[in-house]
């Protein structure tokens, strides 16, 4: 359970000691930390790209100028992911669904849950409900607290399968969002995130941009309707 709370924050500390400064991430920086979650990319090889790009950096041009974002790390992350699955194939191993936790880790969770489910109240009072209907923020309330009270009665919980319900319930919701949303305000949101983009296009695929965009437009969205992350990645950050 650990690696679902300190894998960006690992990211992002280890950038930044290789980058010698403060930088905060920018929101296209913690979208690309989020894919490479949801790719299985695991942190060591993460760490291991940042490594090798600054190595690179360094060698190419020295000088006082700074890599400014991870998007300058994701070929070599990329790269080395590559390798790691080379030479992980012909390995077994018998794969476990059930993520084991400490009794403290399982209570932050609930009470995160809870607070998540306090603001989807909060928000279904205000703005959400112009645009999502009051069934689909009731069902979505009610199916946060199933989560919620089965988790706390779990002895050994399944953190996989409680990710891919909570998962599931943010997308549903986003997915009520776009729909609801009038078109000039959805394509208003996507100009800003396209001129945000710009400076990365250089260094990223077509289909690593569009990721991007579609994660970028997901945060903004849940953003101006003051709706709650639910990915376990994110609830910490609510």
């Amino acid at each position: 359970m650990e690696n679902y709370f300190n894998y960006f924050t690992d990211i992002e500390d280890h950038f930044q000691k290789k980058r010698a400064s403060l930088r905060l991430f920018s929101p296209i920086d913690w979208a690309l930390i989020e894919s490479f979650q949801e790719a299985g990319i695991p942190l060591e090889v993460v760490l291991r790209g940042i490594d090798l790009s600054f190595e690179k950096k360094a060698r190419r041009k020295p000088g006082p100028d700074k890599i400014n974002s991870l998007s300058y790390c994701t070929q070599a992350i990329l790269s080395e992911f590559e390798k790691h699955q080379q030479s992980m194939a012909g390995q077994h191993s018998a794969p476990s669904s059930t993520l084991s936790a400490e009794p403290s880790e399982k209570e932050l969770i609930v009470s995160l849950l809870e607070k998540a489910g306090q603001q989807l109240r909060q928000a279904a009072e205000g703005e959400a409900a112009r645009v999502i209907s009051a069934s689909l923020l009731s069902g979505a309330m009610e199916s946060l607290d199933k989560i919620r009270q089965e988790l706390a009665a779990a002895a050994s919980p399944d953190f996989a399968t409680i990710d891919l319900r909570l998962t599931t319930l943010e997308e549903k919701i986003l997915a009520a969002l776009q729909v609801g949303l009038c078109e000039e305000e959805l394509l208003d949101l996507r100009r800003h995130i396209s001129a945000e983009l710009i400076r990365h296009r250089g260094g990223l695929k077509a289909e690593q941009l569009a990721l991007l965009e579609k994660k970028m437009l997901n945060k903004r969205l849940l953003e101006k309707f003051q709706l709650p992350r639910l990915n376990l990645f994110y609830l910490p950050l609510n």
